[in-house]
C-alpha cells in the first residue's frame, strides 16, 4: 500500500471535504476519491459516509485514523533521519585562538575543495573539543594545544614564532599595568615569567587574539604576539618588538579520529592536513 493513500485519508478526515483535501494536497478531486476507494478496498471496509453537504468518518474510519497518523509520523521521522545520515556534511570545532588564527582559511579550503559538502563550525573549549571528537560529534578539531589520545591523529598546520611587543604609546617600562596576557600555552607563560617576573599580573587576560589586538590598539600596552603582527595592524599603529621568545612558538593542530567511519570523510581529513 502506498503511504500517500494514508496521508490522503488523514487530510479528508481533517477537512471533511474531498475538494478541500484535493486542494491542500495539490491533487484533483478524482485522484483523492480514487485513493480513498483503493484504501477502502485494501481494508475491506467503508471509511467515510458521504452526504450531500458533509463527509463523516465511519466507525472503521475512526479506528483507522490514529494508526494512520502514527504510521505517517513514524515514516516521516525515518525519512528525515535517513536524509541527515546520507547528506554530505562535516563538523569542525576549534578553540578560541585556533578559530581566529586558522579556521577561516580552513573553511575556505573546505568550501573550495569540497563544494558539495556543507560545513558546521563551532568554537569550543579544549576539553569539549576532545570529548566531542571522541564521541564523533565533531569530525575535525583545531587547537593550539595537542590532544593526548592514542585514538586521535594530530597534525601541525601552522607554526609561528612569538615575541614580546609594545603597541601604541605605552610606557617604556615593562610593567604589569600595561600587560595584556594572551593564553599561548604553558611554555610561553613559563618563559615570560622567567624573563619578566613582574608580568605575573596583567590588566587583561584573554584567550582571544582579536580581543587583545583591539584592546592594544585602543589603549596601548605590551603583549606576547605572533611575529607577523606588524602585517595585521594598521600602519598608523606604533609597533615595537621588545624581545623574541627563545625556542617558544605557537602551533595550530588539526585532530581527527584514527578510525574514520563516514564515507568521504577520510579524503577531507587528508586534504585539510595538507592544506598549509
Amino acid at each position: 500500500m502506498d503511504i500517500r493513500f494514508l496521508t490522503t485519508f488523514i487530510e479528508v478526515a481533517k477537512t471533511r471535504h474531498f475538494g478541500k483535501a484535493a486542494e491542500n494536497l495539490y491533487l484533483t478531486q478524482s485522484a483523492v476519491s480514487a485513493r480513498i476507494k483503493l484504501l477502502e478496498e485494501y481494508f475491506h471496509t467503508t471509511l467515510f459516509i458521504r452526504q450531500r453537504n458533509s463527509i463523516q468518518l465511519t466507525q472503521s474510519g475512526e479506528k483507522l485514523l490514529p494508526y494512520a497518523r502514527q504510521l505517517c509520523a513514524t515514516l516521516n521521522e525515518a525519512k528525515q533521519e535517513l536524509q541527515i545520515q546520507s547528506s554530505e556534511y562535516v563538523v569542525c570545532g576549534a578553540t578560541q585562538l585556533a578559530s581566529e588564527l586558522l579556521l577561516p582559511q580552513m573553511l575556505s579550503h573546505l568550501h573550495n575543495s569540497f563544494p558539495d559538502w556543507s560545513v558546521k563550525a563551532e568554537v569550543l573549549t579544549l576539553d569539549t573539543l576532545s570529548r566531542q571528537l571522541h564521541e564523533r560529534v565533531t569530525d575535525l578539531s583545531f587547537s593550539t594545544e595537542p590532544l593526548k589520545s592514542e585514538e586521535v591523529n594530530s597534525d601541525v598546520l601552522l607554526e609561528q614564532d612569538l615575541a614580546l611587543y609594545r603597541i601604541g604609546q605605552a610606557s617604556e617600562t615593562i610593567d604589569a599595568a600595561d600587560f595584556v596576557a594572551i593564553d599561548w600555552g604553558t611554555k610561553a607563560r613559563d618563559w615570560l615569567l622567567t624573563a619578566y617576573p613582574q608580568l605575573r599580573d596583567a590588566k587583561l587576560r584573554t584567550n582571544s587574539l582579536n580581543l587583545a589586538l583591539n584592546n592594544l590598539q585602543s589603549e596601548g600596552g605590551i603583549a606576547v604576539l605572533p611575529t607577523n603582527v606588524e602585517s595585521q595592524l594598521p600602519g598608523s599603529v606604533k609597533v615595537t618588538r621588545i624581545e623574541t621568545l627563545e625556542n617558544v612558538s605557537f602551533k595550530v593542530y588539526v585532530h581527527s579520529m584514527k578510525q574514520v567511519r563516514r564515507v568521504g570523510l577520510a579524503e577531507i581529513i587528508e586534504s585539510v592536513s595538507k592544506a598549509c
